[in-house]
């Protein structure tokens, strides 16, 4: 979208002269800020960077993935996931 088209949409926006756009990295929203602010000095922007969703679900699946290895770990000593829940297994670390 040009600058100027820009202008045009947030002039007839109505939203009390308050424009949100998505830009494609946080330097092009710098570079445009600059441009704004040669136009207009009393104009206030801001640039907020943005969480991809991608990035979302890999940190889901990182945390889903531990838990699982963490579940394989568990299951390497068989003796005390076998024993869980049967009333005739014996507490190896109990004390009689």
């Amino acid at each position: 979208m040009s600058m100027k088209a820009l202008l045009i949409v947030s002039a007839l926006s109505g939203m009390n002269g308050s424009y949100e756009v998505e830009m494609p990295s946080f330097k092009a929203c710098l570079d445009a800020r600059v441009a704004i602010m040669e136009q207009d000095k009393s104009a206030k922007t801001l640039c907020v960077p943005a969480v991809a969703e991608t990035d979302k679900m890999e940190k889901f699946f990182n945390v889903f993935m531990s838990l699982v290895t963490k579940m394989k770990e568990l299951e390497i000593d068989g003796r005390e996931i076998e024993s869980v829940g049967k009333s005739d297994s014996e507490c190896p670390t109990c004390e009689r």
